[in-house]
């Protein structure tokens, strides 16, 4: 019930009034509804007890009440259902932006462990569900419990013991309903997870279209897809034949209760202990009491489908923002060191790092992957430290899966690193607070993000068109030496890149990356390979910006590339997780035996032929990887 209060809370007391006003309308709805059996009462009566002209025209009148109160609940109803209906699609907006705004402050590892279409299914479906529980399910509620109670209060009144008669087969009703109810509630939450599986594979189909029809696998995605519709089809026909069980069940107890009214009523109508008008008001009243036993079955379906999707989508809201609560401060971001020099000294100390469950060589929460042993994982990173001073650059060399990603991702906090292993200025990285510390931090991953809109946008990402800086965002593209290829874009800088940028090339994006880090104002820049998909020449312009640019602010920088490492204060060289040597650029060439010398050799040997460097000598890579 926390979940409940806390949900009422947040959400619907702020229209306390609305359900107020919408309860009265809907009492009055019950009211007439109920008057209607006695109108039907005293017009039968005034034509069989009263068999004259005044009798007739009794008759009319009551047929006249009749029409009036059908058109009353007409009203009613529909002020009843704005009342309730409108605020529940209020609160579903303010959910899912709740939800959204949730989800853009969870760290990376919760994405890690949940697929994508489990998330849009909670924001879409499960938000639905909810506002179908807080609209159309306590409507319901209300509903239904005003029109039991009024309903068979007006049956005892008139009389009592016919009541006891014509309610006993509810008891059979209430004891289908029970067993209903249990297993609706079962068959709802596997829809809700079924929705969430199916959600996933259009998801990851659809993101990798391309390779599957380049592999010639749309055939086996096709089996893939068809396996998870049929799961959820076969459960949703079990949740409707339950469905559609219970209504025939309802119908047949209201006319059994029919019966026994004609066989009990109609015996006592004989014995003058009943009115014609009393008999056929009872008829109505129970006709009414099936309805809301009807109601009662769709009320069930929707509480239920809407308190699990209530727990689905609370799970994503409560998850916390950070992987361990403990210990992580809101401390400010220490200050510069000086005006000149914005940088902050880095320091990392013994860190080591793993995973946090950590799939078979692939990424975490991967679907149909298991999980390693924990005795057979090997760190992503393995007792790393270095110190870089204020405005310093740290180079950062190895091949694939030597942990460098993994290093930046833990120095950018995008995963928080291990309590005293990280630290910026002297201060434990994980005491100051995470906004401050990104609003002060640039971050350019190796896979860049463009989103679909315009590349101006993509490069002047968190301004909108009114703070926005167009003069400093050209700067910034020429800087990243995109501007040579703003003649072949459709509109320049007004060219939407389409999801992911792909209206770009590889090195396009990776530019426009960096020019998003140019736009803005950091004292710690940390590139991520942002040189792999340049050219020789393009990386020469680069590597100057970048230094050019950087202001005195702390840079690390990973690449496979010695050249752009070469004016590093500092370059470490890592293994396996590890770093294996360190040392400026000279020191490292003396070492003719050692990784970076090779690499170095070889980028000078493809340099000197006129080709590409690919960065890495011809040994073979890791196995197993950590960055």
């Amino acid at each position: 019930m926390n979940l409940l209060t806390r949900f009422i809370r947040r959400y619907a007391a702020p229209h306390t009034r609305s359900y107020l006003g919408g309860l009265f309308f809907l009492l009055a709805t019950t009211a007439l509804t109920v008057a209607i059996p006695t109108f039907v009462q005293y017009a039968v009566d005034a034509m069989t007890l009263h068999r004259d002209a005044a009798g007739a025209a009794s008759a009319v009148t009551f047929a006249w009440a009749i029409i009036a109160a059908g058109i009353g609940v007409m009203v009613v109803r529909t002020l009843s259902r704005v009342l309730f209906f409108n605020p529940g699609r209020v609160i579903e907006y303010h959910l899912k932006s709740d939800l959204f705004r949730h989800l853009t402050e969870l760290p990376r590892a919760y994405y890690d462990r949940m697929r994508p279409g489990e998330i849009v299914s909670r924001g879409t479906n499960d938000a639905q569900a909810v506002r179908g529980f807080i609209g159309f399910g306590s409507l319901q509620v209300f509903n239904v419990a005003l029109t039991l109670l009024l309903t068979i209060g007006k049956m005892v009144v008139t009389d009592w013991r016919l009541t006891l008669w014509v309610l006993v087969p509810l008891l059979l009703a209430v004891m289908v309903l029970r067993r209903a109810i249990r297993e609706m509630f079962t068959l709802t939450r596997r829809t809700q997870e079924e929705l969430g599986h199916l959600s996933s594979r259009v998801l990851e189909t659809y993101g990798g279209a391309t390779v599957l029809q380049s592999m010639n696998a749309v055939p086996m995605a096709t089996d893939r897809f068809e396996e998870r519709n049929s799961a959820l089809l076969g459960v949703g026909q079990r949740l409707a034949f339950v469905i559609a069980w219970l209504l025939p069940v309802v119908d047949v107890v209201g006319n059994a209760c029919l019966v026994l009214l004609l066989f009990v009523g109609g015996q006592m109508v004989i014995d003058k202990t009943l009115t014609p008008g009393e008999l056929a008001a009872f008829a109505v009243l129970i006709r009414i009491v099936a309805g809301g036993l009807n109601s009662l079955g769709w009320l069930v379906n929707a509480l239920q489908r809407g308190w699990i999707s209530l727990g689905r989508v609370y799970e994503v809201i409560d998850a916390p923002v950070a992987l361990d609560a403990a210990g992580l401060g809101t401390g400010a971001m220490p200050p510069s060191v000086s005006a000149d020099d914005k940088g902050h000294a880095v320091s990392v100390r013994n860190l080591t790092f793993e995973h946090p469950g950590r799939l078979d060589g692939k990424t975490p929460g991967a679907a149909s992957q298991t999980l390693v042993p924990a005795e057979a994982r090997e760190p992503a990173l393995s007792d790393v430290s270095f110190e870089l001073a204020p405005g310093g650059t740290l180079g950062i060399f190895g091949e694939t899966g030597a942990g460098k990603t993994t290093l930046l991702d833990l120095l950018s906090r995008v995963h928080e690193p291990p309590p005293g292993t990280v630290f910026i200025d002297g201060v434990d990285v994980r005491t100051v607070d995470l906004k401050a510390f990104r609003k002060a931090t640039a971050y350019v991953p190796q896979d860049a993000h463009l989103f679909s809109q315009t590349l101006r946008e993509n490069v002047a990402l968190a301004d909108s068109k009114e703070t926005r800086d167009d003069r400093r965002v050209e700067e910034a593209v020429m800087a990243a030496a995109l501007g040579d290829d703003l003649g072949a874009l459709p509109e320049g800088l007004e060219t939407r890149v389409g999801e992911r940028g792909v209206m770009l090339s590889g090195g396009q994006r990776q530019r426009a990356a960096l020019a998003r880090a140019f736009y803005r104002d950091f004292e710690v820049l940390l590139l991520d390979d942002v040189l792999s998909a340049v050219d020789h020449a393009t990386e020469k312009r680069l590597i100057d910006a970048i230094y050019a640019r950087r202001k005195g602010a702390t840079t690390l920088i990973v690449s496979h590339r010695v050249s752009a490492l070469r004016h590093a204060d500092l370059i470490l060289v890592m293994e396996r997780g590890r770093v294996i040597a360190r040392g400026t650029h000279e020191a490292l060439l003396r070492d003719h035996a050692g990784p970076y010398w090779r690499a170095w050799r070889l980028q000078q040997e493809r340099e000197a032929e006129g080709l590409p460097a690919d960065g890495l000598p011809t040994t073979a890579p890791s196995e197993v990887p950590h960055g």
